[in-house]
């Protein structure tokens, strides 16, 4: 009873702590942490990237545009620039939070050379004159926002300076405007919000969700108050949500809702399996006992550390009962066995040491190959191995404790279904020869095959497919959204020196690579140094507002312009021709313009980052602009999905090498500890060889494309096949005779392999890549494994003396 109680106060505690395991929805945990390319891409999406705005889209119905909407969509504004999870909303349109008029009076400074030569050009007495006369023309078509515009830019600086600030913008089809960001066919607007805290905080996440649908509730009451009595209603416009924080939610739903089914799924169809195959209640009830008690365990000890789980790991959760199951069963046929063998009742428990032994060791090799990943740079990859590794350890132990206690006492000798396969051991005795033939002939076509396996070890085959993230990928296409991009990313403590650099390096672009689009930091914030340079040059023009002010009135008198028309202009001028102010950072973020200061430049904590977009068109540029970056500093790091996918290519072969072995020595010498035979440690292992190199063989042929999840779960298959080798040897070895070992062990291979394909199967229908192809793997390799091992290696033991 004290046992029991303290089994019970376990579970319970470790219930408490597993609804604390939160997890991670980010697609970045499953690159590696080292490197110099990967490295670079995430600090660059944490701290530049989209993976931290909240994209609100409306979308009106047929035969209406969005703009028919204003007073939903000024609600909908002014409720998320209130709400307290949101920092700043960029509606896209020039209001009293972002004050452009600080930028136009600075505008000078962001020009340099020729362009700033051709602005100061427009400011004397002959270039007011030509420029006043062009505007004449602008006005030819009534538009009440071109002579808007003519009125507070009369000679033309905007054109200038459009390259400059217009390429520096945040990259979106739509320019700042009246209507704000609208798509091309007018029925759809987007709003970009900067919460308060990152996505994959998924606390933060559920509350910032929260948050919008009581706003939509309260703007859809607004409307219906509007709405009352209208002449013609107007039918409801469609909100949607996207961005990392939406995806984060979703993710994490789906996260849970997958772990819930897989492993329900999984006792579905392994209970009712082991009932057919054993007619046994009592497997039924205690076999999956260990199993879910030690994943309880285990995610009660994350819960209370404030550990996060990737996707990945928490999704595979449900393999566990594939692997722990086998175990049970195959104590509870050791057990059948010696009551049919007459072993008195005294005797039953010391008849299962021997079994016992193996199913400890194959519990613990098969840990062995999952703490193998725990050395692979894979962060998921890690916690797959963790999780799995701590969890068949400790169901091992459970194993080897509960089941003695719980076997059933009132078994009778003959009852029940035979739980051995006397005729298969006769088919393969009297085939050893063919059987041997065939396998050898079989490992070699089909490793020959598995030469040509697909291996796909990029980010898009390990994203996640949910409802918002197929709506972001739709908003890039619509809206113009910033997608594959090559982006030189610079820290340091200093941010002045960062933008000399930066101003050497746009150079060098210019100069030495013509043809590739550069967007830079500086083209917004010019170095200190620089700003003094342009200044100086400013001074030197010997411009005062007063004289440009006269040549302005007598060149707009001349164009037939009413006195006044250029009041906004002429205002402006002390400010816009005082070569003492400056561009900052600080100012920037002040005028509500930090939006497109913190596209290129940020800081973290005591550090300056800073992002340059580039645009190669062919890998041959890029290869180019990789040597240029190192030449100008080589601290700086030119990243972006393409590269990273080639990092990732590179990583994945070392890394899966790393994993495989370390995974496979330990197994190895678990195996040479339990037998103290390198034959029988090798006929152990054989089954797993071959399985392996025949499940590759059969992918191939298949022409399935793998990716780095799928590819690693075959780490975890050694310790898989493994154990069908260590059982059957190790009953060989207890019995001496190899067709009866054959006889009573081949049932429980089998029933193992079934298990274990119906636990990992479930996945095959996971809506998250990486767990699919670590099902589609999965259910290929146990197939093998199994035929190995209850076809090759007793053929192989059949010409061996126990």
């Amino acid at each position: 009873m004290l046992i029991v109680a303290a089994v019970v106060a376990v579970l319970g505690l470790s219930a408490a702590g597993a609804r604390r395991v939160s997890f991670d929805a980010d697609v970045l945990s499953l690159l590696p942490r080292d490197g110099r390319v990967i490295p670079a891409f995430r600090q660059y999406l944490s701290s530049f990237g989209s993976v931290d705005q909240l994209y609100v889209v409306f979308t009106a119905p047929a035969h209406h545009g969005v703009t028919e909407y204003v007073d939903e969509l000024d609600d909908w504004i002014h409720r998320l620039r209130l709400a307290p999870e949101v920092a700043q909303v960029d509606a896209g349109v020039a209001d009293d939070t972002r004050n452009f008029a600080w930028l136009a009076d600075r505008e000078l400074l962001l020009l340099g050379g020729k362009p700033l030569d051709a602005a100061l050009a427009r400011l004397t007495p002959g270039g007011i004159a030509a420029a006043v006369a062009s505007r004449r023309e602008l006005l030819a078509l009534p538009s009440s926002q071109m002579a808007d515009a003519v009125r507070h830019d009369p000679i033309g600086l905007t054109e200038i300076i459009s390259d400059t600030l217009g390429s520096a913008a945040r990259g979106l089809s739509a320019s700042v405007a009246t209507r704000g960001y609208v798509s091309e066919d007018g029925r759809s607007r987007l709003l970009i919000a900067q919460p308060t805290r990152p996505p994959y905080d998924t606390t933060f996440s559920r509350a910032l969700d929260a948050r919008l649908q009581e706003i939509q509730a309260a703007v859809q009451a607004g409307d219906a108050a509007r709405a009352a009595d209208p002449d013609e209603p107007l039918p409801a416009l469609q909100v949607e949500f996207a961005g990392g924080h939406r995806i984060a939610v979703e993710t994490e739903a789906v996260v849970r809702r997958e772990s819930i089914l897989n492993t329900a799924g999984s006792l579905a169809l392994i209970l009712p399996l082991l009932f057919v195959a054993f007619r046994s209640l009592w497997l039924v009830l205690v076999g999956s006992l260990p199993s879910a008690m030690s994943l309880l365990v285990v995610l009660g000890i994350l819960g209370f550390s404030g550990a996060t789980l990737s996707a990945a790991a928490a999704g595979s959760a449900a393999m566990l009962f594939g692997l722990g199951v086998d175990g049970v069963v195959l104590l509870y046929v050791a057990h059948r066995l010696a009551v049919d063998e007459g072993t008195p009742a005294d005797g039953l428990v010391p008849a299962l040491a021997g079994p016992s032994s193996s199913m400890l060791l194959g519990m613990w090799t098969t840990a062995a190959t999952f703490y193998g990943l725990a050395f692979v740079d894979f962060p998921s990859l890690q916690q797959l191995g963790l999780l799995i590794g701590h969890a068949m350890m400790i169901c091992g132990v459970l194993t080897l404790v509960l089941v003695p206690a719980l076997l059933p006492r009132s078994i009778v000798a003959g009852s029940g279904r035979r739980l051995t396969m006397p005729w298969l051991a006769e088919w393969v005795a009297r085939r050893r020869g063919m059987v041997l033939g065939a396998a050898a002939l079989t490992t070699g076509v089909l490793g020959i095959a598995a030469a040509g396996l697909h291996v796909n070890p990029t980010l898009d085959r390990l994203r996640s497919v949910t409802g918002a993230a197929r709506l972001e990928e739709q908003l890039a296409a619509m809206f113009g959204l910033p997608r594959e991009v090559y982006v030189v990313l610079a820290g340091g403590a200093d941010l002045e020196s960062l933008l000399q650099t930066n101003e050497r390096l746009t150079a060098r672009i210019s100069s030495e690579l013509p043809g590739v689009g550069v967007q830079s930091p500086t083209r917004l914030l010019p170095s200190q140094a620089t700003q003094e340079q342009t200044a100086a040059r400013i001074r030197d023009a010997r411009l005062s507002p007063d004289a440009v002010r006269a040549s302005l009135d007598r060149a707009a008198e001349a164009s037939g312009f009413r006195p006044g028309s250029f009041q906004p202009f002429s205002d402006r001028l002390p400010q816009l021709l005082n070569a003492a102010d400056r561009l900052t950072y600080e100012g920037y973020e002040a005028n509500g313009l930090g939006d497109l200061a913190r596209r290129f430049v940020v800081r973290d904590k005591t550090r300056w980052l800073t992002a340059t977009y580039v645009f190669p068109t062919d890998s041959e540029q890029v290869a180019s602009l990789e040597r240029l970056v190192d030449r100008v500093d080589p601290s700086q790091t030119l990243t972006g999905l393409p590269l990273v996918n080639r990092e990732l290519a590179s990583r994945f072969l070392p890394q899966f090498l790393k994993g495989l072995v370390i995974g496979t020595l330990i197994v190895v010498a678990l195996v040479v500890l339990a037998f103290r035979q390198w034959r029988l440690s090798l006929y152990a292992l054989a089954p797993t060889v071959l399985g392996l190199v025949w499940a590759a063989g059969l992918l191939a042929l298949a022409r399935v494309e793998l990716d780095l999840f799928a590819l690693f779960a075959v780490v975890t298959f050694i310790g898989v096949g493994v154990d069908y080798g260590i059982h059957l040897v190790h009953r060989f070895q207890e019995r001496g005779d190899a067709g009866r070992a054959v006889s009573e062990l081949a049932p429980v291979i089998l029933v193992a392999a079934a298990i274990t394909l119906f636990g990992y199967g479930t996945l095959l229908d996971s809506s998250y890549p990486p767990l699919r192809s670590i099902g589609i793997v999965s259910a290929i390799s146990v197939l093998t494994l199994a035929a190995a091992s209850v076809l090759v290696l007793p053929a192989l033991l059949m010409g061996k003396r126990g």
